[in-house]
């Protein structure tokens, strides 16, 4: 099989290192050829839906070819596999990370919208914060947080897959965009979608009563086309968050509003923990920024210092 039969596609799903990509002569069933895709560090996936790909067809098995080539990837949101102990890219190529979230079953976690929010914005894409389930009733102390996101300029939507509120607001806001939808299990992400588009029908879960945590239902992140002209990249929920590839120094220039003060710390290098002249420590101190925000920037600098320990040794 020659590598000038090679044609573009795009990657739709992968699963157990098998891919489907779709070209311009169809949908082909790939695997990845040889070494071509190797690279000098460590990786948990090669390759991620939304993945601009060379597929050369095989002649002797129809539907079938070889991933030959990958093409620089325009944005990508990644985050750190502990189990994997690697990076792992969930989505290449998109422009929107949706975080889904929602502030009752399951409790809204503002820590895993941080970080979200941080991967997106390192990996060149926009955000949306999609508040599900606003039908329900939400505590004071989330409403705040939430309130605070607005603040820092997030642009946050309420909507309910349960009463359609908010999803023609939604389709509007998607169209002529690929958007990746990230969230914890439980939060609605494919309640969404198929409130969006029924005709999707994705399989939907439950809360777990004792532990009021989602049940996973989307095995692997795929690229989704919908007859209402919207693409999507469905995503597994996930439990946590890791940030990955970040330098230490630039974390805070991920999180907008301590971006906003770190230039002004008399510390060149400064991580903002206990360094004199902190311009954000400050700012947190003088409630400039949510001290739950800078708690949980301090959380997400402590794991990217492990990954780091890891990864050089």
């Amino acid at each position: 099989m020659a590598d000038a039969q090679a044609r573009r596609g795009r990657v739709l799903r992968g699963i157990n290192a098998i891919y489907d990509v779709e070209t311009d002569a169809g949908t082909l069933r790939c695997r990845i050829k040889g070494k071509v895709l190797k690279t000098t560090t460590r990786q948990y996936n090669p390759i991620a839906a939304g993945d601009v790909v060379a597929v050369a067809p095989d002649p002797s098995s129809p539907g079938t070819g070889m991933i030959t080539g990958l093409d620089v990837r325009r944005t990508q949101l990644s985050r750190w596999n502990r189990k994997g102990r690697a990076p792992q890219v969930i989505a290449a190529n998109a422009d929107l990370a949706v975080c889904v979230a929602s502030t009752r079953s399951p409790p809204f976690r503002p820590r895993f919208i941080d970080r979200l929010a941080a991967a997106a914005e390192d990996g060149g894409l926009e955000v949306l914060l999609l508040l599900n389930k606003c039908d329900l009733d939400a505590d004071p102390i989330d409403l705040e947080r939430l309130e605070d996101f607005r603040r820092i300029g997030y642009r946050v939507h309420p909507c309910s897959a349960a009463t359609g509120e908010g999803i023609p607001g939604l389709a509007e806001l998607l169209r002529g965009k690929l958007a990746v939808f990230v969230g914890q299990s439980g939060v609605g992400k494919s309640s969404v979608l198929n409130a969006l588009s029924p005709g999707l029908g994705l399989r939907v879960g439950d809360v777990s009563a004792r532990r009021d945590r989602g049940i996973h239902t989307t095995v692997n992140a795929e690229l989704l086309r919908t007859p209402e002209g919207l693409e999507v990249i469905d995503t597994p929920g996930i439990r946590e968050l890791m940030l990955t590839g970040l330098e230490l120094q630039d974390l805070a220039f991920r999180y907008r509003d301590l971006a906003t003060y770190a230039p002004a710390c008399a510390v060149a290098a400064c991580l903002h923990e206990e360094e004199e002249g902190c311009a954000v420590r400050d700012a947190a101190g003088a409630g400039n920024v949510h001290p739950d925000r800078y708690e949980s920037y301090l959380r997400a600098l402590a794991e990217l210092r492990d990954e780091r320990r890891y990864a050089h040794g």
